[in-house]
């Protein structure tokens, strides 16, 4: 342990090749530690330093936070917005200081990542779906997606760039940092196996727009600041089922919604995404026979949650608008992510949507409700006192029982939503808190430490200082200094449990 300064105290860990297999946890607070360490040893020596490599594929060679060429971007889930700009800060303020923008405009500005930036968002290139997507054609230094992916995409980001049937790779914009120009994928960017890291996790709020006076959802009473649902209740709003905000079955539970006599629409997301993901595995655990319902009926039979999953687009009520029973109106906004489905709602009078906790805690007008946990014991609010997203991840566990499978490298037990074996990824319905909680992943290639000796990798365009931010970056989230960052800005933290084997999976086959 070395200690400088007079006001705190900083830990180093410093690790030997004998070490090789042991967890590397980071413990560096804040850029104060910068200043003094540069002036005594140097830059570079501080990143061998802080992020010892503790497996056998060695860290690649240059600075840590090498702004001029060493800058990355990612995109894809929209659930991890939040929590990607608030991990690329604090590692910039523990690990860079502020770094210079590499050009007018730079989307990752004084940081060292971009995430989901602006040029995607404007081509609605964003969402877990485009993260798989910009994966497997290496348009970005990683994905993001909450799903991760199912075995069919697993089976494909495997088999090589650009593999058919994951919808082809020709985007309308270029991101901002390496690998790029276009076309992508590139000409020696090679097969390599994919790994999933979770990254922390987060509610998927059942959030509602209710509204006063003539027209509105509530015509003749104060609308209620507070919901409760139940399972039941949850599956029939979504489903198209309760028409109305003073539906029997919701006043019952909700007393207050009584004189709420406006209708209910449905506002869900327009891509495939991992929020509507994560809220159909709880549909499907809690209600998927969707008993007495009305809406989503063909030829006389209601169709279960099940088969509105692998599409997750599709929606009760939705396909063939009339034709599917009584049904409440639903729409969608024109592009993707989760801020355009908040929109949409806020302008919807008697909305329903669905959002992630760190996006719609705190809109005006926005009820967050409350839901019935999986022992049916208490309604549970999606925060713990307005904060940290009240989930549980405990009930699951990481895939198979070694670091390689943790990351996902292991086909018969791997973080797919639909493997055989058990479903690691999803942790609705579990337990006694929020029963709507998901993880949310990025997806990083193996053997991106370096090129080959013919040039290639699975990404090979990427510089020898990007490939040295991913490594430290990735190391920085999967340390216990880094799963502080979620439960301050209303996410929940993985368990620390599972980060050793996550570190080291992630650190051995980078």
């Amino acid at each position: 342990m070395y200690q400088f300064g007079a006001t705190r105290p900083v830990d180093i860990v410093i690790l030997d090749s004998k070490q090789g297999e042991e967890n590397m946890d980071i413990a560096v607070r804040k850029r104060f530690i910068l200043a003094p360490l540069a002036a005594l040893l140097g830059l570079s020596l501080i990143c061998c330093m802080v992020l010892a490599d503790t497996s056998s594929a060695a860290a690649p060679a240059g600075l840590n936070c090498q702004a001029s060429d060493g800058k990355i971007n990612g995109r894809g889930s929209t659930y991890q917005v939040v929590l990607q700009e608030t991990y690329a800060k604090t590692y910039n303020e523990d690990f860079c200081g502020s770094v210079a923008e590499q050009f007018e405009k730079d989307p990752a500005g004084n940081t060292m990542v971009a995430y989901n930036y602006e040029a995607a968002v404007e081509a609605s290139a964003t969402g877990s779906g485009a993260g798989i997507k910009a994966t497997n054609c290496r348009t970005d230094a990683f994905g993001g997606t909450d799903t991760p992916y199912s075995q069919a995409q697993l089976k494909e980001l495997d088999e090589g760039p650009g593999a058919a049937g994951i919808g082809g790779c020709a985007i309308t914009f270029e991101p901002p940092f390496q690998p790029k120009p276009g076309p992508w994928p590139n000409v020696n960017d090679a097969v390599a196996n994919v790994m999933a890291l979770p990254v922390g996790g987060s509610d998927d709020t059942v959030a509602v727009h209710l509204t006063e006076g003539a027209g509105g959802s509530c015509p003749t009473t104060k609308a209620p600041t507070s919901l409760n649902f139940t399972a039941e209740e949850v599956s029939r709003i979504y489903g198209g089922d309760a028409l109305t905000w003073n539906d029997a079955e919701l006043v019952g539970t909700n007393p207050e919604l009584k004189e709420c006599s406006g209708a209910i629409t449905r506002v869900v997301r327009q891509d495939s995404s991992g929020t509507t993901n994560i809220l159909k595995q709880y549909l499907i655990r809690v209600d998927n026979e969707r008993t007495g319902a009305t809406c989503g009926v063909l030829s006389s039979v209601i169709q279960k949650w099940e088969a509105y999953f692998t599409t997750n687009t599709e929606w009760p009520g939705k396909q063939k608008v009339g034709e599917e029973g009584t049904c409440t109106a639903i729409i969608a906004p024109a592009k993707s992510g989760n801020p355009e489905e908040l929109a949409k709602l806020k302008e919807t009078a008697g909305g329903v949507g669905y959002v992630d906790l760190a996006e719609a805690i705190g809109q005006s007008g926005i009820v967050l409700a409350s839901v019935q946990n999986a022992t049916g014991t208490h309604f549970e609010a999606p925060s713990v006192g307005g904060g940290a997203a009240n989930c549980l991840y405990s009930v699951v566990s990481l895939p198979g029982s070694s670091k390689n499978d943790a990351v996902g490298l292991n086909a018969e037990d791997s973080w797919s939503n639909n493997n055989e074996g058990e479903n690691h990824e999803n942790v609705t319905a579990l337990g006694s808190k929020y029963p709507i909680c998901g993880l949310t992943f990025d997806l990083v290639y193996t053997g991106l430490n370096s090129n080959n000796g013919e040039g290639k990798s699975a990404i090979s365009r990427l510089t020898a200082d990007q490939r040295r931010t991913i490594y430290s970056f990735f190391t920085f989230i999967l340390s216990s200094a880094g799963q502080e960052v979620p439960g301050k800005i209303h996410y929940a933290p993985l368990p620390a449990s599972w980060l050793p084997l996550l570190e080291q999976g992630f650190q051995a086959n980078f």
